[in-house]
């Protein structure tokens, strides 16, 4: 028999396969990230590629690494990257891996700020990885952003995720819990923001998880038996600082719609808040105007 020739295409189309057979989520995709993780290319370079052999070292890794995500472990924290709004970020086990439908609130902080087009500031809670406030700086000309969040792990990664960008000198990254805003940014910038997004944990305690779900960090995830523990306090004292006429965008979970869409109009300090449905047509995140 020839030994068979392990080339790029090779190895993409048999790891395609076993990624099949072993219920890995975007099989192909998931392949070419770890394949040009190992080799140190540009994913898209693959394909100017097909008939390169990589070598035994090469091979060597991305073996590891094909093995670790088809037995559950998520390949963002395999090659430690996660593209979010077309910037790429580390990520680690330590924070939330970003997913694209969390963009819905890059969309409407960016349109708000674009259509304000004056100086802003803008306060990114349970920011994780920092990547919906990194997102917002990067899209718009004239924010200072305040990124928080209860973890100090999660603040460390936004930091180096705002330096990478070289966006430090606009995103500023602090440890807070939830609402408990640091005096240090409210002595030099105020106690008000023109927009507040927030991603904050939403999970209901008994809800199955997905297999790559469970090596997220739980302090990200789980809210209580009605995943409302973290939303209820957030939505109860957010208008406080908020400026009249400002954006609070908030995610939730599938089937939180309606009890948010109650609890903030039971506040009496918001607008009627619009609710937004991601790209599968779940209901996913509302925005709220402040009241003047």
């Amino acid at each position: 028999m020839v030994d068979e020739v392990w080339t790029i295409k090779r190895l993409l189309e048999w790891t395609r396969e076993h990624f099949e057979k072993n219920g890995v989520e975007s099989p192909r995709l998931c392949a070419e990230v770890l394949l040009a993780d190992a080799l140190g290319y540009q994913r898209l370079e693959l394909y100017a590629r097909f008939d390169q052999q990589p070598s035994p070292a090469q091979r060597a890794k991305f073996r590891e690494s094909v093995t670790r995500c088809a037995a559950g472990k998520p390949m963002s924290y395999i090659v430690g990257k996660k593209e979010f709004y077309s910037l790429p970020l580390t990520v680690t086990p330590d924070v939330l891996i970003p997913r694209s439908e969390t963009e819905l609130l890059v969309d409407c902080a960016v349109d708000y700020l674009r259509k304000l087009d004056a100086p802003a500031t803008v306060w990114d809670v349970c920011t994780g990885s920092g990547c919906v406030a990194l997102s917002i700086a990067k899209h718009t000309s004239n924010a200072q952003v305040l990124a928080t969040d209860i973890s100090p792990q999660c603040v460390t990664i936004a930091a180096q995720n705002a330096a990478d960008l070289e966006l430090d000198s606009r995103v500023t990254c602090m440890q807070a819990d939830l609402l408990a805003l640091p005096q240090q940014w409210a002595s030099q910038h105020g106690k008000t923001f023109d927009v507040i997004t927030a991603n904050p944990p939403y999970v209901c305690t008994d809800d199955p998880l997905g297999p790559t779900v469970e090596h997220e960090p739980q302090l990200a995830l789980f809210a209580g038996d009605d995943g409302l523990d973290v939303l209820k306090p957030l939505i109860a004292g957010v208008a406080e600082f908020l400026k009249s006429g400002g954006i609070f965008c908030v995610e939730f979970g599938y089937k939180h719609a309606d009890v948010i869409h109650d609890l903030i109009v039971a506040t009496d300090s918001f607008e009627a808040p619009a609710i937004i449905k991601d790209h599968q047509n779940i209901s996913r995140a509302a925005v709220a105007i402040r009241a003047c």
